[in-house]
């Protein structure tokens, strides 16, 4: 009988699925300072990379620039918000 995950661990392997796929997209996060937010990965780009909505990686992601491990443009670029690693983050 396979172990069941809680809801908790499984929002925080989907956490770290887009965590990665984001460093993946973005081989170049320890350049100082970061490119220029436009060239950031659009929300659509991580949602689309780890089979989620739109909506459920926009959560997921908010909740990551909570803590302090992505950074969030301040509005929308081009009608999206736009996502970089953090290099600041423990």
């Amino acid at each position: 009988m396979a172990k069941r995950i809680s809801k908790q661990q499984e929002l925080q392997n989907l956490q770290q699925h887009l965590l990665t796929t984001l460093h993946n997209l973005c081989p170049s996060a320890r350049e100082t300072p970061p490119p220029p937010p436009g060239e950031w990965p659009t929300t659509r780009q991580l949602a689309e990379s780890n089979d989620l909505t739109i909506y459920q990686a926009r959560n997921l992601l908010l909740s990551l620039a909570g803590k302090g491990k992505v950074l969030v443009t301040q509005g929308p670029v081009n009608n999206s918000l736009r996502w970089y690693p953090s290099t600041h983050h423990s």
